[in-house]
């Protein structure tokens, strides 16, 4: 638990930062990617209320809302939602930006027709537990037939990156055991340093990287039906290309991330 509470709040910390705040004023500029519209325009109902999880500065809550929907946006970050809501003063939209934990959504069953958990925020949830609580919270809000799109990076094992899973296993599955303190929580967990071309942040952030198995087991476990499952870069080659949601420029966006688009 101290763990859990120790990298959520790093986590907090570096989206607070002043430049991270500046890069996501940015962000909240760019809209939707080409694979979230594509699946948004089909599987949400026009007019519809939506719920998005870990809104951030607003990117996805921005274009729903200009899209015609009902928008309230959920964010961990105090410092995330003053600069959603600074944003969305000045494009002169009203959308209702809150602060909120996934795990502990503050809404009443079924009040939701829908809602998306979009670039990765899910896997920043740290430890299974509460990645399963989160996935729980957002079942009972949304209402019976409404979908839920929830997007998560692939863990993948060849190129570079192999390496990295061998001495991950090691740590995990023999030092753990024997008593060694390590970090992670579950295997797959990853931590790095947040950089950027310009500047150099040095503060810790998390994310924690998938198998399919694992993350349609929690989906179903949760309540949800899995409609469809796909990697960004077979619904839409151009995001791949971008490298959407790409962790490092070595990333492979073809492979990951894979959205999950589930029924309640």
């Amino acid at each position: 638990m101290k763990n859990i509470e120790q990298i959520k709040n790093e986590s907090i910390y570096e989206f607070s930062s002043k430049t991270t705040q500046e890069r996501y004023a940015k962000i909240a500029e760019e809209g939707f990617w080409e694979s979230e519209e594509i699946l948004i325009s089909k599987y949400f109902k026009p007019k519809s209320k939506m719920l998005d999880v870990g809104c951030g500065s607003g990117r996805a809550a921005i274009s729903l809302h200009q899209k015609g929907y009902k928008v309230i946006g959920v964010d961990i970050t105090p410092k995330m939602i003053d600069t959603a809501k600074a944003i969305a003063s000045s494009k002169n939209i009203d959308i209702d930006y809150v602060v909120g934990d996934a795990i502990n959504l503050k809404f009443s069953e079924n009040y939701f027709d829908g809602s998306i958990f979009a670039n990765n925020g899910w896997v920043q949830i740290p430890g299974k537990e509460n990645r399963q609580k989160a996935l729980s919270e957002i079942y009972r809000v949304i209402k019976p037939g409404g979908y839920f799109i929830l997007t998560a990076h692939l863990r993948y094992y060849s190129g570079i990156y192999l390496f990295f899973w061998i001495k991950n296993w090691v740590k995990f599955y023999i030092l753990k055991p024997l008593g060694f303190k390590i970090k992670e929580i579950d295997f797959g967990d990853l931590f790095f340093k947040r950089n950027y071309p310009d500047k150099k942040l040095n503060q810790n952030q998390f994310i924690h990287l998938t198998s399919r198995k694992e993350v349609e087991e929690q989906i179903k476990n949760a309540g949800f039906k899995l409609k469809l499952l796909k990697s960004m870069g077979e619904i839409s080659s151009e995001d791949a290309k971008l490298m959407r949601g790409s962790l490092s420029k070595n990333f492979n966006s073809f492979k990951s991330p894979i959205f999950y688009i589930c029924e309640k």
